[in-house]
């Protein structure tokens, strides 16, 4: 990304705007999905009046480990403002490669750092890890709230009793087309998700998907926006307490859920904040499946690197994570 395709597709954005600036333009690490870019710019606005704004633009890659929807990702966020759930404001999409190469989207840059592993385990910041995680609780409350409705592109389930099985026939095609060798422990684990279905929700709500510590911004005042919307959904929302809580994600190495707290406490405050009742049994089916949709992530990731597709070095990295992921659904499952 250079600073004068920014500086041209500014002046197309901000026909008002003249002596555009564009500076400290950067590649975010992390994120497997979608290229994340910071960019500072400035520019005179009729009258004189000089504005200086901080932008994140998001990008489609070369090769991915999902297929990208910037069109949901940027509807949801535009859903979501006034709603309570902490999000950036966005302001632009482009559907082709006309100006940045490949299709991307604008919004505002939010103060607030993302590095999961440093919150977890910094001495830093022990003081506030117990507030974030309340507020990671009440947030994910307010998402399940969240009237879906308001959001026309989202995937949907015929029904709140299919959401299961409908997100196991989903990541079940993508184990299919993606793999390159057998995969028995993962033919295993979908073989016992159909025979271990959980209740259904009493309605399907929105399920970001990809809740976990590393994927929100958080300063000295909390939590001030969470990300990565690109796997949303309507379906059950123990989903997400499924996904937020395997091994995975335990950042500090130890029980503690993203890092920040134990599960029972996470689901007491999750519950008081006027999160669904998190039935147990649901929450074990839905760590099963939140192993087996990362390790099948994984799965499409090795592949666009053996064709070539990419040479990111993250993607290449999953292959090694994938056994003790299979580890763990094999604890899960016994």
């Amino acid at each position: 990304m250079r600073e004068e395709q920014l500086i041209a597709y500014l002046r197309h954005c901000l026909p008002g705007a003249h002596d555009i600036g564009v500076s400290g333009i950067a590649r975010i690490p992390g994120g497997a999905s979608r290229e994340t870019w910071t960019f500072d710019a400035r520019w005179s606005e009729n009258g004189g009046t000089v504005v200086e704004r901080g932008f994140i633009a998001r990008r489609d890659p070369p090769a991915s480990l999902l297929d990208g929807n910037n069109d949901l990702e940027f509807e949801l966020y535009s859903a979501l403002e006034g709603s309570g759930v902490p999000a950036p404001r966005v302001f632009w999409i482009e559907r082709g490669g006309e100006w940045l190469d490949r299709p991307f989207f604008v919004m505002e840059r939010l103060p607030g750092a993302t590095d999961a592993r440093t919150l977890a385990t910094s001495p830093e910041w022990a003081d506030l890890r117990p507030e974030i995680a309340r507020q990671k609780a009440q947030v994910l409350a307010r998402i399940h709230a969240f009237d879906i409705a308001k959001v026309k592109g989202i995937e949907r389930p015929p029904s709140a009793e299919g959401a299961a099985m409908h997100e196991i026939a989903r990541w079940e095609a993508v184990m299919r087309r993606d793999t390159l060798e057998p995969q028995p422990v993962l033919e295993f684990a979908y073989s016992w998700m159909k025979r271990h279905l959980p209740p259904p929700p009493a309605k399907l709500a929105l399920v970001h998907a990809d809740y976990r510590t590393g994927n929100f911004l958080y300063d000295r005042t909390g939590i001030t926006g969470v990300l990565d919307w690109e796997m949303a959904h309507a379906g059950d929302p123990i989903e997400d307490l499924g996904w937020l809580m395997i091994k995975s994600w335990r950042w500090a190495g130890d029980e503690r859920v993203g890092g920040l707290c134990t599960r029972d406490e996470f689901i007491r405050m999750y519950e008081e904040a006027g999160g669904v009742k998190v039935d147990r049994d649901a929450l074990r089916f839905w760590e099963v499946f939140s192993n087996v949709k990362f390790a099948s992530l994984f799965l499409t990731g090795t592949k666009a690197i053996i064709e070539g597709k990419t040479a990111d070095l993250l993607l290449g990295v999953t292959s090694f994570i994938q056994p003790g992921v299979e580890v763990e659904l094999l604890e899960l499952m016994s």
